[in-house]
């Protein structure tokens, strides 16, 4: 992921969610499946976030296309 105020700032709410994890439970097993998966396709925790995150949004977006189409 390439250094620029919004990769930073992407960086810093990804990390911020890291540290919350440490009370949640929940939220602690998404991110080890996150970290597992990006070891997996050899990529950071950071790419992988944005991945599944894009993957989502893309889907979202197909989903309403299909509901609003005429």
């Amino acid at each position: 992921m390439e250094d620029n105020p919004n990769t930073d700032f992407f960086k810093s709410m990804v990390d911020e969610l890291v540290f919350l994890s440490s009370s949640d439970p929940e939220l602690a097993d998404g991110f080890k499946w996150l970290d597992s998966e990006a070891q997996k396709e050899g990529i950071d925790i950071y790419d992988m976030v944005f991945k599944v995150l894009y993957r989502h949004d893309t889907n979202q977006k197909a989903r309403d296309w299909l509901k609003n189409r005429s």
